[in-house]
């Protein structure tokens, strides 16, 4: 990439034994930034450390910050970067909306109660700035709405916008049909599974969305994708076939779980049956949602409420 004046920006995350990777290019005399990384003193000192190497003096030299979507590890860091930088953010309008999302503390416990979490975990997880969700702050003052089919200069190459929703609804993926290179996010990436989820806002069936977007991409051209996490990778349509074949998989394995009555919860604790931290337990159950859902999309599976409590079961 380096050959196109992009160059990989690694960002260390608190949260997860991972990095962020985030994008920076050169293009007609000034730089842009792709995604930001979360907000902390860590990503600080790697884009101050990312500046110093390339003599990027950062108010006067970034003319734009091109976002993939709302996520704190992607976008966390975006209002620092503004303040930086005073130049213009760009983000899809979905995106821009789950970005200013807060939940009450009553709705919160409302719907994780519905899921069969127990009463201790869901107080714990209230408190969980991840997964209670807030939104972004410091907030970015100038923000420009991005649309499927934006063309955007980044580098040397002409990217653009398209509209990949999954792992979240408005989530934007940058192409240049050129080189034929996908700058892809959290959409699709090579060593982990896209986290495909349900945390009871968003997208009702976001893996149904997910599957249509990756059957979308085999029509594409791509020969590298470069993404939010992970390596690298040439070989996005044996990838495109390896994740449908693994939630193929997975849908199996759920509807083999799914004996008598169950919430998600109770699901969950089946399909992973692993002891686990609360959050760790947290991203699970989103995950075990976004299964429930599809299913029950299929016809496969049916869900009622009972008390309060939402179960599911075979047809």
């Amino acid at each position: 990439m380096e050959q196109f004046g992009i160059y990989q920006v690694s960002i260390p995350l608190p949260i997860w034994n991972d990095s962020v990777h985030c994008y920076l290019a050169r293009t007609e005399g000034k730089w842009v930034v792709v995604d930001t990384g979360i907000n902390g003193h860590v990503t600080q000192e790697t884009w101050e450390a990312a500046f110093t190497k390339h003599g990027i003096s950062p108010g006067h030299d970034i003319s734009r910050i091109y976002l993939t979507h709302h996520h704190a590890d992607h976008f966390g860091f975006a209002g620092v970067m503004q303040e930086w930088t005073n130049a213009p953010l760009y983000l899809s309008d979905r995106e821009e909306q789950l970005s200013r999302f807060t939940w009450s503390k009553e709705g919160f416990s409302t719907f994780y109660r519905s899921c069969g979490l127990p009463e201790a975990m869901v107080s714990e997880l209230v408190g969980n700035p991840t997964a209670s969700v807030k939104p972004i702050t410091p907030y970015p003052r100038m923000l420009e709405r991005i649309e499927a089919g934006d063309q955007f200069q980044i580098g040397e190459l002409n990217f653009e916008a398209m509209l990949m929703p999954g792992h979240t609804p408005g989530h934007i993926c940058y192409y240049n049909a050129d080189e034929k290179i996908l700058i892809s996010g959290d959409h699709f990436t090579k060593e982990t599974i896209p986290y495909i989820s349900y945390h009871g806002y968003g997208d009702e069936n976001p893996l149904a969305t997910f599957l249509t977007t990756l059957r979308k991409m085999q029509e594409m051209e791509i020969s590298q994708v470069w993404p939010g996490h992970g390596p690298v990778f040439h070989d996005a349509q044996e990838r495109i076939e390896e994740l449908v074949q693994h939630y193929q998989a997975r849908m199996a394995i759920v509807m083999d779980h799914a004996k008598g009555e169950k919430t998600a919860y109770q699901l969950a604790e089946s399909l992973f049956q692993k002891e686990l931290p609360t959050f760790n337990q947290w991203i699970i159950l989103g995950e075990t949602n976004a299964y429930l859902r599809y299913l029950v999309g299929q016809g496969e599976l049916e869900g009622f409420e009972s008390n309060g409590i939402l179960y599911y079961k075979k047809k």
